[in-house]
């Protein structure tokens, strides 16, 4: 199983290599779904690839935003710079980008980011065929969907630490729809993270503790999972030391002792750790809504207040230089430990600033842990093993031969001359080869094979220093992938489509009033009961829209049910694009759950046997433009109730406390007073957010709803566009137009 630490900048590299890490990724550019990571440039890559390579380390570059038409040319130059550096893979979530990397460079590893969007088997099936090499699971699926997806011929990545999106992977507008920053193109202002009110109580109902399958390392391997992803390319250098070592230790057998556990809460993390949705955790043992930063680790309270000083009675060790943080409410005050070391069941005294209010009982936690970020600094990077042959015979050349095992480097100097007094001895040649400290070798086994030689130290200098420089190289060489050929990309033309209008409606009330172009069924309840019922009733030629996730037994299933509607239904708007893994019996279309932002991107689907694609709706107006030149068969988003985020999540139960249950749940059947329905989480500026119910047989999805729809069908029926108008809550009122006029970042 691979150790995969992030490495945001080149100092948390060289922290994760002394950790242990199997790989790392890193982001390269702008086209990283963290933008705001250091990122590294041209310069940056070649060196950081070197040195990884040399110390065996693979590594991952995320190419992993949404791309826009006008950039495709730019990212075509950055994956012909991979393709030459000879990166370990490619991390891609773009349809377009995906199309380009396989048709220009073939031999470039493609791994699906997790912001495709691959829930189930189905979906690892499909990227296996597209030749990508990798999956890396969406977020949400359960221990069982790993091993299913594990089965299929394609290695599976999970994430096993740190931050986790709380919206469905690759389905969150959230960041986009009300600030321009796209989460799909690297830039979330993480409005997941701020308070909203639910039910009138006011707290973090979006914000998802950090997750911690340290101890579940075993089941994870046993499901098949080849490689377990530490989150954190925005994190310190020692955070990535100290989280890598300990999956280091974990992935080699070594179960988490107290203190580890303990260093993993201390580095970072929210609400105290969760075991994820692959180990089954849910709702309120999903969301802490008390706090959205570091946790930190309880120190102690206040005993006692007088002026500017404090009494901190401790439950555990302070040291000097540690950052604490004294809490009062809702109110922090951080600070910077200075005095002398104090142990547990003492007192230390604080020293406070004009500006902090503090009163005894306030809890203390400790932020940073002054020895835990010293030590993380000091981790070493494990130097490599090598032997040498030194070869001093006079009248022959000066040869000394060094290996790791693997590589073989060999220096040669000059013709050796006969020692006219003192011969050097194998001592001799040991106090120069041994001088290996300013490499990443240490000398293992020497054999000198000499009679009567004379050989000055500056030689043997000179040799070991040419022999360990070749040995360097050969060794990352040795450890690199081939390079692979750059072909020429076959000009995009989209075929000419008439596509007409679609419809997409929630209820079997706003289907029936439907009068122009396809009308399209999403349902609230994908249970099959609820489904067997209703689909008999639809009017025929009513396409159903798939849901954006679900497990494999749930997609088979549908599959089951529209094979035997066949008749009815006169196609399926595919929710995601691992849905077309299966062969559907009626026509398919891409619908916005594989949101296009470029003609590559469609050309793909559309090469993929789909009737249309749907533009995504975070285009404006001129770059809808580029993408519909000519009249592909695109529909346009033009007016609906935005979708924000799919939740795993329920509010509902989170603020009822609930953990466990999530699949029976019943609230919303039997119109419960606590159940989901009808009600909306509210910002601090007042503005509310509905959240729609969506009933599948693992349990329920949660649609969060922009708060005002978005109006576009005047602007996209003057341009001959086909649009998509989709029908949820409406009632009339204000309308906001988007993303038309201003494109996002």
């Amino acid at each position: 199983m691979e150790n995969l630490a992030p490495a945001g900048t080149y100092e948390a590299l060289d922290r994760a290599i002394a950790a242990g890490a199997d790989a790392v990724y890193l982001g390269c550019s702008a086209f990283s779904a963290r933008a705001g990571a250091g990122n590294f440039n041209e310069e940056e890559l070649r060196r950081a690839v070197a040195f990884a390579h040399l110390h065996h380390v693979r590594v991952h570059v995320t190419v992993n935003t949404l791309i826009k038409d006008s950039e495709m040319s730019e990212v075509k130059d950055l994956l012909r710079l991979l393709n030459e550096v000879r990166v370990d893979a490619v991390l891609v979530q773009d349809l377009g980008v995906l199309r380009m990397a396989r048709a220009c460079f073939p031999d470039l590893p493609i791994h699906a980011s997790t912001q495709m969007a691959i829930h189930n088997a189905t979906g690892a099936a499909w990227c296996a065929r597209m030749g990508m090499t990798r999956a890396v699971l969406a977020r949400e699926c359960s221990l069982g969907e790993i091993a299913l997806a594990a089965k299929q011929p394609i290695e599976i990545e999970v994430f096993g630490h740190g931050a986790q999106c709380v919206g469905v992977s690759g389905q969150c507008l959230f960041s986009s729809m009300i600030g321009s920053r796209s989460g799909n193109r690297g830039r979330c202002a993480q409005p997941c993270r701020l308070d909203y009110t639910y039910r009138g109580k006011r707290g973090a109902w979006l914000s998802p503790r950090d997750v911690c399958l340290r101890d579940y390392l075993p089941e994870l391997k046993k499901a098949g999972a080849c490689s377990i992803k530490i989150e954190g390319r925005l994190k310190r250098p020692e955070y990535v030391a100290v989280v890598a070592g300990s999956y280091r230790r974990g992935i080699d057998g070594a179960a988490a002792g107290a203190d580890e556990k303990q260093d993993l809460l201390q580095i970072f993390q929210r609400g105290g750790f969760m075991k994820g949705y692959a180990m089954g955790a849910e709702d309120a043992g999903v969301i802490d809504h008390t706090r959205v930063n570091h946790g930190g680790v309880p120190v102690g309270s206040i005993e006692a207040v007088s002026g500017k000083l404090a009494r901190l009675r401790l439950t555990a060790d302070l040291h000097d230089g540690d950052g604490l943080q004294i809490r009062h409410g809702y109110e922090d005050h951080e600070m910077i430990y200075a005095g002398k070391d104090t142990p547990a069941g003492d007192v230390a005294v604080l020293r406070l600033r004009p500006d902090m209010r503090i009163h005894p009982g306030d809890e203390v936690v400790r932020l940073t842990s002054a020895r835990q970020l010293e030590a993380a600094r000091a981790l070493e990077i494990p130097t490599i093993p090598c032997d040498m042959t030194l070869v001093a015979l006079p009248g022959e050349p000066l040869t000394l031969t060094a290996t790791d095992g693997e590589s073989v480097a060999i220096a040669t100097g000059d013709v050796v001359s006969p020692a006219q007094k003192r011969a050097m001895t194998e001592a001799d040649a040991r106090r120069s080869l041994d001088k290996t400290g300013d490499t990443a070798f240490v000398l293992r086994e020497l054999n000198v094979y000499t009679e009567n030689a004379f050989v000055p130290v500056s030689a043997l200098n000179a040799l070991r220093r040419d022999a360990l420089e070749q040995l360097e190289k050969q060794r990352a060489e040795d450890f690199t992938r081939k390079q692979g050929t750059e072909y020429p990309e076959n000009d995009v033309t989209l075929p000419i489509g008439n596509v007409p209008p679609m419809t997409v409606c929630r209820t079997l009330a706003q289907l029936e009033k439907v009068t122009e172009g396809i009308a399209c069924w999403y349902p609230e309840d994908f249970r099959q009961e609820a489904l067997e019922a209703a689909l008999p009733r639809l009017p025929r030629g009513t396409w159903l829209h798939l849901p954006m996730a679900c497990e494999e037994a749930t997609l088979q299933m549908l599959h089951s049910l529209v094979t035997e509607q066949a008749d009815r239904l006169s196609g399926v708007v595919l929710g995601s694009v691992g849905q077309l893994g299966l062969e559907w019996p009626v026509a398919y279309g891409a619908g916005s759950g594989i949101p296009v932002m470029n003609r590559r991107a469609a050309a793909l689907l559309l090469e993929q046997g789909c009737a249309f694609v749907t533009a995504s709706c975070e285009l404006s107006g001129m770059e809808t433009a580029r993408l519909m030149a000519g009249q592909p068969p695109i529909l346009v988003p033009a007016y609906g109730y935005t979708q924000l985020m799919l939740l795993h999540h329920c509010p509902a139960r989170t603020y009822l406390g609930l953990n466990k249950g999530h699949k029976d749940c019943r609230l919303c059947d039997v119109n419960a007073p606590d159940a989901l329905r009808g009600t909306v989480l509210t910002d601090r500026k007042g503005v509310s957010f509905p959240l729609l119910r969506q009933r599948l047989p693992e349990g329920c999805l949660v649609r969060l709803m922009n708060a005002l729809p978005t109006d576009n069908l005047t602007r996209v029926k003057a341009a001959g566009y086909a649009p998509l108008i989709e029908l949820t809550l409406e009632g009339g009122g204000e309308a906001t137009s988007g993303h038309w006029n201003r494109p996002v970042e």
